[in-house]
């Protein structure tokens, strides 16, 4: 994985041990895709930009991060930090960047490589909320199946995925302006949960956050992810814990403490609950 104290760097980044790196663009409607990478950080995941790139800075490209979870830091050439924590995205120049590094745990994240093809209006440095990731994730999961497959034309069609998530993304920004104060608190909320995903949180405390009350709170959480509010916060953590198994560095008895389950029994039912299988199956990276 790039970025590791150990000499590892963002020429051998991977997904899983699934390298996503294109060796040369690929153009499809919209964009030119330079690169992609799909990184699980740990707390040793610094990478210096551009030292660390495996292809030289175009001036007209873009970079997007898409944070899965955990929480990261990207460091611009003026020494301005951008904190990503949750499910978030962000547009970036990449001639603006200098460093970035995981900030906590983990940092999982999709980083994109793009040249708009034709017109397109990309707002700059400014994040938004992606409080229905899961979408988002699945199609991720089929762009990493599809540029692996080692079929070319699969690689046009994975492009064309990925366009039309950049646009989708930078509608989601641009509407930011125009959301109301309902959905801005919504969205404030999430991210405060990704960002102490550790902190034991109750539905009392998030909907006291929200100023509202635990049955206005639930409906609001069903409106805009799907989920009961006990629901999202556990789907969060398992998730995490999921991801901590796959870096190898934790047992089921740690992750189950760390992330405030009541004790390994209850944890490995309700991992097995969500993924099917149990704790002690997980592949490592």
């Amino acid at each position: 994985m790039n970025g590791k104290n150990d000499g590892w760097h963002v020429k051998n980044e991977t997904t899983y041990n699934i390298p996503l790196v294109l060796s040369e663009n690929v153009i499809s409607s919209g964009i030119s895709l330079i690169s992609l990478w799909h990184t699980l950080a740990d707390e040793s995941y610094k990478v210096n930009w551009p030292q660390d790139k495996r292809k030289p800075l175009i001036e007209n490209s873009w970079v997007v991060v898409y944070t899965l979870q955990g929480c990261g830091k990207i460091i611009l050439q003026d020494n301005t930090c951008i904190t990503l924590n949750g499910n978030c995205v962000i547009f970036l120049k990449p001639t603006e960047i200098k460093s970035y590094h995981c900030a906590g745990l983990l940092w999982e994240q999709y980083w994109m490589e793009f040249i708009p093809t034709g017109a397109m209006d990309i707002p700059l440095s400014q994040q938004a909320i992606i409080y229905n990731g899961e979408l988002f994730n699945q199609e991720l999961s089929e762009v990493t199946a599809l540029i692996t497959s080692g079929i070319e034309l699969n690689k046009t069609l994975a492009v064309a995925f990925i366009t039309k998530l950049i646009y989708q993304w930078v509608c989601r920004i641009v509407q930011t302006g125009v959301k109301g104060t309902q959905l801005r608190q919504m969205e404030k909320l999430l991210s405060l949960i990704h960002t102490d995903i550790r902190k034991r949180w109750t539905v009392a405390e998030m909907a006291q956050w929200m100023q509202c009350s635990e049955q206005y709170l639930r409906r609001l959480f069903l409106k805009y992810t799907g989920k009961t509010p006990k629901e999202y916060y556990l789907d969060a953590r398992l998730e995490l814990a999921l991801s901590l198994f796959r870096q190898g560095n934790y047992n089921v008895s740690q992750v189950a403490d760390l992330l405030n389950f009541f004790d390994s029994f209850h944890f490995s039912k309700a991992f097995k609950q969500k993924f099917g299988y149990a704790p002690s199956a997980v592949k490592q990276a």
